[in-house]
């Protein structure tokens, strides 16, 4: 008989598994079975979108005093929260891993981009398993995670078919990726991955192609776990 709960809350991971509440007998007659549950979030766990865009500065919105209307994202921040204290370090890679794992972008190897590590402490751009991603700890929680656009945070070497793949989004917690490696592509014809599969645009630019669209499609197309509201 399966357990019925399956929310496991724990400020260490991987959580635990839980005892065995069935019943062992000399034959099945006399025994009770008891399958381990998936873990899911604790009852009101909120949906969580986190927006990283590089080359933005802080004042480039108008929820934050930009010229420019920002219409979309000032109703992101008006229902969320704004970082209005963050350590940017100016840089790509090292912002995003700072902001994905709460730590010093030098603790990540992090110092720079990853087409200009070097064989030095905080910045060879080897991110190590020690350092958990918010993904990480999410996805311990039950939570189903995914990234979409740019990552940027694998080692150059490490980019290609043949991986490794520790430093990929699906190695640092997402269940699902699309997007693409390095520090940037052509928005017309990029160099596209699916978790960490290479794959083709699904149209041409004469079709109608942009690299924003289709990520926002790909964000959108996303099936939540079952229970999860959209909203």
């Amino acid at each position: 008989m399966a357990s019925n709960s399956t929310t496991r809350v724990s400020t260490a991971l991987p959580i635990a598994e839980p005892a065995f509440k069935g019943v062992v007998g000399k034959t099945y007659r006399d025994s009770t079975s008891d399958f381990p549950q998936p873990v899911r979030p604790p009852e009101g766990a909120p949906n969580i979108l986190l927006v990283l865009v590089d080359d933005l500065g802080f004042g480039g919105t108008s929820i934050f005093g930009g010229l420019v209307p920002t219409p979309n994202i000032d109703r992101l921040g008006a229902a969320g929260l704004r970082y209005n204290a963050f350590h940017n370090t100016a840089l790509c890679s090292p912002t995003r891993a700072a902001l994905l794992t709460g730590r010093n972008h030098h603790q990540c190897g992090m110092g720079g981009i990853t087409e200009g590590a070097t064989g030095f402490p905080g910045y060879d751009s080897v991110w190590g398993p020690d350092l958990a991603s918010i993904a990480e700890v999410l996805r311990g929680h039950g939570y189903n995670t995914a990234a979409f656009g740019k990552w940027h945070d694998t080692p150059d070497w490490q980019t290609s078919s043949a991986g490794s793949f520790e430093q990929w989004p699906t190695g640092k917690g997402f269940n699902t990726f699309y997007g693409f490696q390095g520090g940037e592509t052509n928005q017309w014809y990029p160099q596209l991955y699916r978790n960490i599969d290479p794959v083709e645009p699904p149209c041409t630019p004469e079709q109608g192609y942009h690299l924003t669209a289709d990520i926002a499609d790909e964000a959108v197309a996303v099936d939540p776990p079952a229970g999860v509201d959209r909203s």
